[in-house]
């Protein structure tokens, strides 16, 4: 009998803090599902606390960095998802957005919640990805 490949293949990069209990992404097939990220650096620490720009900056660094470990990009990001902490605070961190996707706008859902995990942390952003087929 033929070994199968995992239906799901867990993926956590090098140069990103580890999480204590998931791993940042998950791939089936050609989809890429990346778990919320914050402002946090590789070392764990959170970048600008209280400075929605300064968190989103080093998130969509952070979402760079796990869509280049899955072998895709901005460009084929599917679906965003968006969790604001303060409704004045989303065009500050939309427009670091807009920095990162270009011309390309995926569907986006914008929610303004409560809280997060803590309270200096401004917003999480998580994406679903399609991963193309190598040459």
């Amino acid at each position: 009998m033929a070994e199968r490949e995992p239906l799901v293949e867990l993926i956590q990069p090098n140069g990103m803090h580890r999480a204590l209990t998931y791993d940042h992404a998950a791939r089936t097939g050609n989809l890429l599902f990346v778990a919320g990220q914050v402002g946090r650096d590789a070392s764990g620490a959170l970048v600008g606390p209280f400075d929605p720009a300064a968190q989103a900056r080093q998130a969509f660094e952070n979402l760079r960095t796990i869509l280049d470990a899955a072998g895709t990009g901005f460009e084929h990001v599917v679906k965003v998802t968006t969790y604001y902490v303060d409704a004045d605070e989303i065009e500050a961190i939309t427009d670091i957005r807009r920095e990162y996707f270009g011309d390309h706008r995926p569907p986006h859902t914008g929610l303004v919640i409560t809280k997060l995990g803590s309270p200096e942390v401004r917003f999480e952003v998580e994406v679903v990805a399609v991963i193309p087929e190598a040459d």
